[in-house]
Order: C-alpha cells, then structure tokens, then sequence
C-alpha cells in the first residue's frame, strides 16, 4: 500500500528536523519557522516529492511479498512435512509474483522533467497574466484614449510612488520568467 506523500515528507527530507507549519496542500501555504535551516524552493520540494513517491512505487513489493509468505512456524512445519525443496519452490513462486524493484534512474528523470516542466508553464502563464494588468504608472485607457483607470503619481512626498516601484519590481520579474521559459514550454501553451 502506498502512503499518501505530501510537501511535509518533501521538507523533513530535504531539511531534517525543521520547524514549519502548513495550511492546505500546496507550497504557498508553508509558513516557514525554523532559524537554523533555509526553505527549499519550490522546485527543490517537488522534485524531492517525486523521488520520494518514485521509491515508495518501487518498495510496495516488499510489503506485497510480506503479506504473501505464511508465518515462520508454517514455514517450518512445511519443510519438515514437505522438505526444503518443496518450501523453496513455494518462496520462489512468491518472489516471480512480486519481483525485486529498484529505481530506474530514466524513469526517475522523465518524472522529474515533467514536474520542472509543469511548474514552468504555471509561472509563465502567471507572468504573461502579470504583464497583462495595465502599467500603474501608465493608467488605463479605453478604446477612444480617455482614461479609466488615472495614472497613479510618480513621486509621493520626496519619493517615487512605493505602488509603482512594486508594480515594476513584478512586471520586470514576469519578463525575466518569459523570457527564460523554454520554448516547449511556451508550444505547449500555444498551441
């Protein structure tokens, strides 16, 4: 039986002993607490995730072949009744049921670069939906040219507009996740 996984058996992986809390299921709702220890990113959580995941696929037939085998004293007494040949036959036929699993390190890849791939295309739609939003700076304006939104000011006080500093703190993050975006990544989108 496969345990359910989730992002705390990522992070107790990645940083033991670590001191978080999390609200939901997802990366965002990680409320980092521990002092001595960084959070991972949210890459490094969903690749560990899916390695993790991986080994438990493969060690289910140890629990399978478990269940299987009948206990020790009915494994004796079967070689003493039948002898060991018989016994051996009965094992033998319990371990080509459930054969010895290990890690295929392709596999172990491909489902790694589906992750990486799935977490780029969420950012680049986010970005392109960031770029979208009108420029605070810029206002918006309907289809005659009068505003709807106003600009908001450039300067408050002696200061630039901390709004619009933000706002192009993001839309210049959203460009930089656009740009580094592959192109599959990108085709996947569109088409």
């Amino acid at each position: 039986m496969i345990r359910n996984l989730d992002i705390g058996d990522a992070l107790s992986a990645l940083r033991p002993n670590c001191e978080y809390m999390l609200e939901g299921e997802n990366y965002s709702g990680i409320t980092w607490l521990d002092k001595n220890q960084t959070l991972p990113t949210e890459k490094e959580v969903e690749l560990k995730l899916v390695e993790i995941k991986y080994q438990e696929e493969v060690n289910v037939y140890r629990e399978k072949r478990k269940l299987e085998y009948p206990d020790w004293a009915d494994q004796l007494d079967q070689i003493y009744h039948n002898g060991i040949d018989a016994w051996k036959a009965d094992v033998k036929a319990i371990k080509n049921k459930y054969p010895k699993q290990t890690m295929d390190t392709t596999e172990l890849q491909k489902r790694k670069d589906a992750v990486v791939f799935k977490l780029q295309k969420r950012d680049y739609e986010k970005a392109i939906a960031r770029l979208a939003q009108y420029e605070l700076s810029a206002g918006l304006k309907d289809n005659i040219g009068r505003y709807t939104i106003e600009p908001l000011p450039l300067i408050v006080g002696n200061e630039r507009n901390p709004l619009i500093v933000q706002d192009e703190k993001e839309r210049d993050e959203a460009r930089k996740v656009i740009n580094n975006t592959p192109q599959a990544v990108i085709d996947s989108i569109n088409t």
